[in-house]
């Protein structure tokens, strides 16, 4: 916001300066892509012309205009080419400076000064704008293609700091700016990665009580995240909140990869009473096709959501890379550098300190009890009337899937993307459509003097109008109507949510005088910037009358939908105009034609001509006005004499005044006529408020217009259909990756057959979170998916190794459920204490992907529970050494 420091400076001033000057100047930073300079104030060349002195001289206005449109002009005539010559011919008829345009002949012997005031001013205002409570000028710096928002920040701040050397009476604020939020939520995400890695390996420790397990994993972690770091750096990527969530989201599965190598070294050292090099490489080796087969099924049901096109692919395709080189990454350091490791950790033997003996101790008396139970549940299955117990054991875990998906689904309702908490309100303000900027701009006045009072508000910007050309800024606005961006300071600094404050400065808006709309909302209140409101009813038509009166009516039944704060329309017929009805007889029997008389009414700043200065690569519209109260009040337009072949007449004489309602402005969508019924709301999810907004409509009596919707729940069925299919060709290339890997059918079923469990946590992990089900809980679908079967592969791999050893397929499941509960039960606790920052939205923005946290913490507490048991009982009930009968005598309870 460019703003006078002082009186030897006006607005009209620095806009001469911004768009002359300081844009070129940034323009020519390379980090910088573009300038948009916005707030009126336009820079013009006024030509005002008094009719009383036009009168005095016998000219009109269309001679004048036409002397302007054909004097003051260049015109390249043409060139001349001989046998051994050529030259160019033009004619150079602009006026450089005022001076000579004001000596510019308008008839022989009169020049345009002579009936004309000239000045260098600016054009009528229809725009306007105010940086931090002071009226301003804007500049909007964008980043160029493919740039960074904090380079081209810090780019735009050190070239200010050079432009207030050069210009010492122009005051440079920043208005607006989303630097504070992206580093506030990067400098949150480090202390969540921070947290997190803290979490997993204290679950580490609980559960292996083991120092070298977490030498292991506090090594291979960060040599995990430079790695991962290099690899997007060098591939053109940046850091981000994405970026960090991916690599947390991680952590478990990291860290389960190195320490399922260790853990297994360890045990053929204590258990096998191996030597250290044998154990190093036999216990690798052992491990090395299940950790291989986790990694590259976990890869394939998260890859195809790179690939599902439209808003899921753009939001989370940077997440799903970053995930996918990170667990490549884990596998690599696992089975290279992990080895190597134990060979030093492992130099003394085996000996525990009493630290460690104290959490073994811990683990066996509290979760390693769990054990038992779960043995316990494999051969309650294998008991008296089997048949019966398996079919109870599957259709009581089926039956809980369905109450759950039917019950809880539709309590949580849908949205996008969750509601976010960035500390940045959005408002639009609107005034009488016939009310100037300047009359709008005194009207707001008391509102941002008690905005800027309040100890949450860092900076506001406020643009009124619209210009030609610039998109950042006031787009589509009418010149009453402002937008207004308030930055305040995040989350964490202050006690009131976003939601809170939004309703105080709507309570404060609608206090203002004559204001029409007064819609408050947070950043990102929608899943996509094109999307007008959460809610967007709109109503279609060929014919545009009828259309307004429509929209009330939607609007009158919307108001009543719970979970709405405010309800407006797009347009309205509500602007009036003034008809110059010309009586053509009477005007004919003066000798001129509606068109002449017309064209002697110059109220509209009509462009006459372009003044370019080289200097600069500016250029000035020369634009004519008429000079007085003429265009200001249209009783005095009255008495404008019009100039006839029989004398001069008042404008009444021929034409009367008119006044009636027109539309002051005019939308169309499919190459129809279409208005907007706009909804807002806090937090209540977007598909309880469409169900609710179809009910009221029933009751709106609206006929003869098509009725859509327009709003997030549009993007919710597009993004929910790809993510589906997402979901379901993982499903698909996961089990064709699991029959490659391991030649079997019937095992790539049975690991599958428990990811639909799952969704019972993922569920009651959503309702307990308070969060709907959106985008991010759907991508957390797919990496619990991911999770839960990597242990499903753990316990498959160690039941055939027990299978080739001779063991019956029931002692060989009984025997995976004890060997490999510890590691299932860390890796499940271990992704889920890294997920836990997440989970809490720990970070700025974290709100709209703590769903993902939400869904795979609530999924693994239960799916990891139900693996243990499903998978194992699964797999020795289908194995074809299996015998059918009961093979225990007494049923074990």
């Amino acid at each position: 916001a460019l703003s006078p420091k002082n009186k030897n400076i006006t607005l009209a001033d620095i806009r001469k300066i911004a768009d002359s000057f300081i844009k070129p100047h940034l323009l020519s930073n390379p980090e910088i892509g573009n300038v948009e300079v916005f707030g009126g104030y336009e820079s013009a060349i006024r030509i005002e012309v008094d009719p009383f002195k036009a009168k005095q001289y016998g000219i009109d206005f269309s001679a004048i205009a036409k002397a302007l449109r054909t004097l003051n002009r260049d015109m390249p005539i043409g060139f001349t080419k001989g046998e051994n010559d050529f030259y160019t011919v033009t004619f150079y008829g602009e006026k450089d400076n005022i001076e000579r345009l004001k000596q510019l002949p308008v008839l022989p012997n009169v020049k345009l000064g002579d009936v004309a005031d000239v000045s260098w001013s600016y054009k009528k205002r229809n725009s306007g704008y105010i940086g931090n409570g002071k009226d301003a000028i804007a500049l909007s710096i964008q980043r160029a293609p493919g740039g960074s928002v904090l380079d081209v920040s810090k780019a735009a701040r050190k070239e200010m700091k050079a432009l207030e050397a050069t210009y010492p009476n122009i005051r440079f604020e920043i208005a607006d700016t989303q630097r504070d939020l992206i580093e506030q939520a990067n400098d949150n995400m480090l202390e969540a990665l921070r947290d997190a890695i803290i979490y997993t390996l204290l679950v580490i420790m609980i559960f292996l009580g083991n120092f070298r397990a977490i030498v292991a994993a506090g090594l291979s972690i960060p040599m995990v995240f430079f790695a991962t770091m290099a690899i997007i750096w060098l591939t053109g990527g940046e850091l981000n909140i994405v970026i960090y969530t991916a690599i947390i989201l991680a952590l478990g599965m990291l860290t389960d990869d190195a320490v399922v190598v260790l853990e297994n070294i360890e045990r053929h050292l204590s258990e096998e009473h191996e030597d250290l090099q044998t154990a190093i490489f036999r216990g690798t080796k052992e491990v090395l096709g299940p950790v291989f087969a986790g990694t590259i099924a976990t890869i394939a049901i998260l890859f195809p959501l790179m690939f599902v096109g439209g808003f899921p692919e753009k939001i989370f395709k940077p997440l799903i890379e970053t995930l996918i080189i990170a667990l490549l990454v884990s596998y690599f350091l696992s089975i290279t550098f992990i080895p190597l490791l134990s060979a030093w950790l492992y130099k003394n033997g085996t000996r525990k300190t009493k630290v460690e003996i104290f959490f073994e101790k811990l683990y066996q008396n509290t979760i390693g009890r769990l054990v038992s139970p779960y043995v316990g549940i494999i051969r309650f299955s294998n008991g008296k009337w089997w048949a019966l117990r398996r079919m109870m054991l599957t259709m009581a875990v089926v039956m809980l899937l369905i109450v759950s998906l039917k019950n809880i689904m539709p309590t949580i309702g849908k949205d996008a993307m969750p509601p976010m908490d960035t500390g940045i309100i959005k408002a639009q303000v609107a005034f009488s459509a016939n009310e100037t900027t300047q009359s709008a701009e005194k009207k707001i006045a008391p509102f941002l003097q008690w905005l800027h009072q309040q100890p949450w508000v860092k900076s506001s910007s406020v643009a009124f109008g619209s210009e030609a050309g610039v998109l950042s800024l006031g787009s589509g606005n009418l010149p009453a109507e402002a937008t207004i961006t308030i930055n305040g300071v995040n989350r964490f600094e202050r006690n009131a949510t976003i939601w809170q404050l939004e309703d105080k400065i709507r309570a404060r808006l609608a206090t203002l005088e004559g204001v029409k709309r007064d819609d408050v909302f947070d950043f990102g209140a929608t899943a996509l910037s094109s999307i007008k409101a959460t809610l967007d009813v709109r109503l279609s038509s060929p014919v545009v009358d009828g259309l307004p009166d429509a929209a009330h009516k939607v609007r009158e039944v919307i108001r009543k939908v719970k979970g709405l704060t405010s309800v407006s329309t797009s347009w309205d017929k509500d602007f009036t105009e003034i008809e110059l009805d010309i009586d053509e007889n009477k005007a004919l029997s003066y000798g001129v034609t509606p068109y002449q008389i017309a064209m002697q009414i110059p109220i509209r700043g009509e462009v006459v001509g372009l003044n370019a200065n080289l200097e600069s690569m500016n250029t000035q519209y020369v634009r004519l006005y008429l000079k007085g109260k003429f265009a200001e009040n249209i009783e005095t337009l009255r008495l404008l004499p019009i100039k006839t072949p029989t004398g001069e007449v008042p404008l009444e004489e021929i034409a009367k005044v008119k006044r009636h309602l027109t539309f002051a402005r005019i939308e169309r969508d499919k190459m129809l006529y279409s208005i907007d019924v706009n909804g807002y709301r806090a937090k209540r999810p977007v598909t309880h408020i469409t169900d609710d907004a179809l009910k009221a409509l029933k009751d709106a009596n609206v006929t003869d217009v098509q009725i859509t919707q327009a709003g997030d729940i549009a993007q919710i069925h597009d993004s929910f259909k790809r993510m589906a299919k997402a979901i379901g060709l993982g499903v698909i290339v996961l089990i064709m990756t699991l029959i490659a890997i391991y030649r079997s059918v019937r095992l790539a079923l049975i690991m599958i057959v428990v990811l639909p469990l799952s969704l019972i946590g993922a569920a009651w992990g959503m309702l307990l979170f308070d969060k709907p089900s959106c985008m991010p809980s759907l991508l957390g679908i797919l990496l619990l998916f991911g999770i839960i079967i990597k242990n499903a592969v753990l316990l498959i791999d160690f039941y055939q190794n027990y299978r080739e050893k001779g063991e019956s397929p029931f002692e060989s499941a009984q025997e995976a459920v004890r060997v490999r509960f510890r590691p299932v039960m860390m890796t499940a606790f271990g992704t889920i204490a890294g997920m836990i920052p997440i989970a809490l939205e720990q970070a700025v923005g974290l709100e709209r992907l703590s769903p993902l946290a939400d869904v795979a913490i609530g999924g693994l507490l239960v799916g990891t529970l139900l693996t243990l048991v499903y998978v194992p009982m699964y797999a020795y009930i289908f194995d074809s050494g299996n015998k059918k009968t009961n093979p225990i005598n007494e049923v074990i309870e």
